[in-house]
């Protein structure tokens, strides 16, 4: 274990982590940004474990410590706060969730609840209340039950084969998503088609139960306080979607909210939300479509400056992270860009 690790760990054994967090807090925006809440899996999840962000009994406890530690605010509330910075609170925080799996209505929103806390969902409105899988989520089940561990590239001769054995596999996975995230969107369909054929597998046959929550579940949370904000239609890499594709995408987001919601949303998120994924011609169609703030998923603290609406910074919830680890986590997380 290295230096910088152990002195980490050390600090967590103390009361440092929140002194920090006391000063930075003041003068910063925390935006903490989940996935998925449900139960630690065992060996053998069929699906993407990446998307995991904590267990329930993890994400109450945290609930707990943001609740004492921080001014938990809704995306109205910072909307007014950007506006009128006096009337922001000391230590502002908003809790935020992407792409609308339904253990967001099951597990967080009744643990939101609870806690008296507000939150942001973020959702693919085209696979509300749907058994679809997310195109991100097939080729990681793809490459993790292939019946062959070597297998060639669906982006193109010129990307070498992809060991998918137990050495291999977390490299392998690491640079298929990285070309994934290249591709144009208009060739997707066709990049999944090779991969299912190459690996042999379907899927959608690993889906046992439901997988994202349907309107009525979404009313029911914006009828209870919670904010319901927008993530595109079929969640696509931004950057890789091009013209009128790019106004569905994210203005037919915002039209189906509106239609499904009776209200308009007021924010939205980037998919995958890294900086190579997003553009300034998505920003220009995020705002002309009526959205109000954006989130990346750029990890970091984001600023509190007035004008500062677009591609706003999230703490990352890491599943696995014990609550000392989670603590030094905010504490030390990256300043605004």
């Amino acid at each position: 274990m290295g230096l910088r690790r152990l002195c980490g760990r050390a600090l967590t054994l103390t009361a440092a982590p929140e002194m920090i967090l006391r000063h930075r807090s003041r003068r910063r925006l925390a935006v903490l940004g989940y996935h998925r809440i449900i139960p630690t899996p065992a060996n053998g999840y069929p699906l993407n474990d990446m998307v995991i962000s904590a267990a329930p009994e993890e994400f109450a406890r945290e609930l707990k410590y943001l609740k004492a530690n921080f001014d938990v605010i809704s995306i109205p509330q910072l909307l007014h706060g950007f506006e009128n910075p006096a009337e922001l609170p000391d230590r502002p925080a908003v809790i935020t969730f992407d792409d609308g799996y339904i253990d967001n209505y099951t597990c967080a929103f009744p643990l939101l609840r609870d806690a008296g806390l507000a939150g942001c969902f973020f959702v693919c409105t085209a696979l509300v209340g749907t058994r679809r899988m997310l195109w991100q989520e097939q080729w990681v089940v793809c490459l993790k039950h292939s019946r062959s561990k070597r297998i060639d590239s669906p982006f193109g001769p010129d990307d070498p084969p992809y060991l998918l054995d137990s050495e291999g596999f977390a490299d392998a996975r690491a640079r298929f998503r990285r070309n994934a995230l290249r591709l144009p969107w208009a060739r997707v369909p066709e990049m999944l088609e090779r991969l299912r054929e190459s690996t042999g597998v379907n899927p959608e046959e690993f889906i046992t139960e439901p997988l994202f929550m349907n309107w009525d579940a979404l009313r029911g949370m914006a009828a209870a306080g919670m904010d319901i904000g927008g993530h595109t239609r079929n969640h696509p890499a931004l950057a890789r979607v091009e013209g009128q594709a790019l106004s569905d995408e994210i203005t037919g987001c915002y039209d189906d909210l509106v239609r499904q919601l009776g209200k308009p949303p007021l924010a939205f998120a980037y998919p995958f939300g890294s900086p190579d994924v997003m553009s300034d011609a998505a920003d220009e169609v995020i705002e002309r479509a009526g959205f109000k703030a954006c989130f990346s998923f750029v990890h970091g603290y984001s600023p509190r400056r007035p004008g500062a609406r677009s591609r706003l910074p999230r703490i990352h919830a890491v599943n696995g992270d014990d609550h000392r680890a989670w603590r030094l986590r905010l504490a030390t997380a990256p300043d605004p860009l």
